[in-house]
């Protein structure tokens, strides 16, 4: 099984875009989003897992500051090709959490961990060095936002394991998601081109962490972010941290 970044060099990177589309805009959505969680009054931003850039875009039509880190090359390049002259994003390929560490001395009002990015850290470990080096970062008065799919209380069986995630006339897209143990969760992604040749199935795996909210808020009061909101929408879990 592979970590996340090598899942999304191997297969869904080239299709991340295009699944969430077919949910709906996502600009509209993360401006909603955004605005449902009163995020969208700052004047600076660190997306930590921008990927597209569907929420770091957006904040910068609307005239932001915005630093984007993702992992993956594909994506970031999705991002850069939307920019123009006018429209300024800071974009970074790399770690989340060695992009924190190696930031020195700089501060964001808003630093946002969303679109279940957190998940796809490749430890505990990690999660709680993400929310450290976030609460050093921010500006004062600043919050963090998380934005996750709690997954902690799948344990569907059979069939009823695999999802669909999206299709259209040329594609369908499938997961298939396998708890295996308490942390952690292993997600099968079959995607299938129907081409002039006939179709073509690509598969890959990763391992995703499994993350429950009281957690994830504790471990945050722990790094100095003790203010904490939850909400639900859609499936997923957003948390607004503030020290």
């Amino acid at each position: 099984m592979a970590l996340a970044k090598q899942h999304y060099e191997t297969l869904l990177g080239d299709v991340y875009a295009w699944s969430v589309a077919s949910r709906g805009d996502p600009f509209a959505r993360a401006a909603a989003w955004l605005a449902r969680h009163h995020l969208d009054r700052a004047a600076t931003y660190l997306d930590l897992g921008a990927g597209f850039g569907a929420h770091a875009l957006t904040l910068a039509r609307a005239g932001k500051q915005v630093t984007a880190v993702d992992f993956d090359a594909t994506l970031l390049g999705q991002l850069r090709e939307a920019l123009t002259p006018a429209l300024q994003v800071d974009v970074h390929q790399g770690d989340l959490v060695g992009f924190l560490d190696g930031a020195g001395d700089r501060r964001w009002d808003v630093i946002l961990c969303a679109g279940d990015t957190l998940t796809h850290l490749p430890d505990i470990a990690a999660v709680r060095a993400l929310l450290a080096g976030a609460a050093r970062h921010l500006a004062p008065g600043g919050a963090l936002a998380l934005e996750f799919r709690d997954s902690t209380g799948f344990d569907a069986e059979g069939v009823a394991r695999f999802i669909e995630v999206a299709r259209d006339a040329h594609r369908i897209m499938h997961c298939l998601l396998e708890p295996l143990d308490a942390d952690r969760l292993r997600v099968t992604d079959l995607v299938t081109d129907v081409g002039p040749e006939g179709p073509t199935t690509r598969i890959s795996d990763y391992v995703k962490l499994r993350l429950a909210p009281a957690r994830l808020i504790a471990w945050a009061a722990q790094a100095g972010l003790p203010g904490a909101v939850q909400s639900e929408d859609r499936g997923m879990t957003t948390l607004v941290l503030r020290p």
